[in-house]
């Protein structure tokens, strides 16, 4: 593409490639972001719902009165492809050359096919980050994303007669740059939490090979577990969506999966109010476990910024999950120290399944 890149440039790319997602899929990310308690505004959310209602939304998505949900369901959907890249990238992931980006886009390509790839390449070509215009790029030219008509996708515009006043840019030059910052900030910490991971991981790889060696490999057994403990509802639970790392050290089988634990969870930032106070103990959701730690999910009850985070999942069967009030179960995993009582309650099917 010659010229500046526009805004009607970017959104057609976004819609040509949500046009290669399966209808259940999509589906599935309308639905991830289509609850009401969301921040999310109100002719927004209309449109999030009335997709939901037909049997193939990529048939609609392409219609004025959807364009704008398009952007929330297409960062669900690829949300997990683009925090692999990211930390493929690692240190380059505010601003990667484009040789970084496409071996990261290799990499990432092993656990998740072309259409998500495509899709969070132009989730991204949207956004404000340093990379928005290379991911752009790279679909324009590279003929394996599939993307080649998407100019067809472009709004229609008539230009009116005679001179006219510049179109407004929407966000001020200040706004994009607060938001650039905002971006590099979250993936400086991703990146921490992967090098973290990856320590970890590495020592849990070696604690394994002395075990092996020694012929001493037990299976993990539940601690604290009673007569009278919670049984775990598994028909038709899915099983845990794991990334390499967290593979390495964790097992999705584990006795505890879909459990609900108390365990202690680190701030996201530090606590104005609480200063020196840099966690609490919160009710979380077992994702897998070790014979030392557990992968968990906290849980935040009604109120907090986490319950107004769109990306958060409002638990729908509290009571039954073994919850003492309405909870939101948090996007982001955390590896915590396994707790000698064992799970209080198990998170219900229709739930656990909601958080994949």
């Amino acid at each position: 593409m010659e010229g500046p890149i526009t805004d009607n440039a970017r959104e057609a790319m976004l819609l040509a490639a949500l046009r290669h997602v399966d209808a259940r899929s999509l589906k599935e990310s309308l639905l991830a972001v289509s609850d009401p308690r969301y921040p999310i505004s109100k002719p927004i959310a209309n449109a999030l719902a009335a997709l939901r209602k037909h049997r193939d939304p990529g048939a609609v998505i392409g219609k004025a009165q959807y364009r704008a949900a398009l952007p929330y369901a297409a960062a669900v959907y690829a949300e997990r492809c683009l925090a692999a890249v990211i930390e493929s990238l690692g240190e380059h992931a505010d601003d990667p050359t484009r040789e970084q980006l496409l071996e990261a886009i290799d990499a990432a390509g092993v656990d998740h096919d072309d259409a998500t790839v495509t899709v969070m390449l132009a989730s991204v070509s949207g956004d404000d980050m340093a990379a928005s215009d290379l991911c752009f790029s790279i679909l324009d030219s590279d003929g394996r994303f599939g993307l080649p008509d998407w100019q067809a996708f472009e709004r229609v515009t008539t230009e009116p007669a005679g001179p006219r006043a510049p179109a407004s840019t929407g966000a001020t030059q200040e706004q994009r740059e607060a938001r650039r910052a905002k971006k590099q900030r979250e993936a400086e910490e991703r990146r921490k939490k992967a090098e973290a991971a990856a320590r970890a991981a590495e020592q849990v790889r070696l604690a394994r090979k002395k075990e092996r060696a020694a012929g001493s490999v037990r299976p993990v057994v539940p601690t604290g577990a009673t007569a009278n403990a919670p049984i775990a509802p598994t028909m038709g639970r899915r099983r845990a969506l794991l990334t390499p790392l967290e593979e390495a050290e964790f097992d999705r089988d584990d006795p505890w999966a879909a459990g609900i634990v108390l365990a202690w969870v680190p701030f996201d930032s530090p606590d104005p109010d609480h200063p020196g106070v840099d966690g609490k103990v919160r009710p979380c959701v077992v994702l897998a476990g070790s014979q030392t730690h557990l992968l968990v999910r906290p849980g935040y009850s009604a109120g907090g910024v986490k319950s107004r985070d769109w990306k958060s999942h409002p638990v729908r069967y509290w009571r039954q999950s073994g919850f003492d009030e309405p909870t939101w179960i948090d996007v982001d995993a955390v590896r915590v120290s396994r707790p000698e009582e064992g799970p209080t309650g198990y998170l219900q099917p229709d739930d656990w399944n909601a958080l994949w």
